[in-house]
């Protein structure tokens, strides 16, 4: 499964490529938004694994955008600053799911393991 992790600090977004590589899946990473709608003009996949706050881009004016190239792509949204107004907005928008920070590793594994079986079985 590809994965794009789109994720403004830099441990955070280096230890989730290692982990994803790890359980045998490809990773590539965004610190922007910018960045990640250049990546996805490119190439396709089949999970993001968003940061709601980025420097230049709120995640639920991001989605719409990130699901125009290909609408097959999931979507995981991730949070320090929870709230339930960002959570309303970003689930109506339908994501996979919303996950608070810090990442519950094993968490993100059984969801990346269901999802790699359910983009196995297209």
């Amino acid at each position: 499964m590809k994965i794009l992790i789109i994720e403004d600090t830099e441990q955070v977004s280096r230890l989730l490529k290692i982990k994803i590589e790890k359980w045998g899946h490809e990773a590539r990473i965004a610190a922007t938004g910018k960045e990640a709608l250049d990546i996805v003009k490119q190439e396709m996949f089949d999970l993001v694994l968003l940061d709601i706050f980025l420097p230049d881009a709120i995640a639920y004016d991001l989605i719409p955008k990130l699901k125009l190239g290909w609408s097959g792509m999931e979507i995981i949204t991730m949070t320090g600053h929870s709230s339930r107004d960002v959570e309303e907005k970003v689930r109506s928008q339908g994501i996979l799911y919303y996950m608070v920070k810090p990442i519950d590793l094993g968490e993100l594994e059984s969801i990346i393991v269901h999802m790699s079986k359910k983009v196995s079985s297209r």
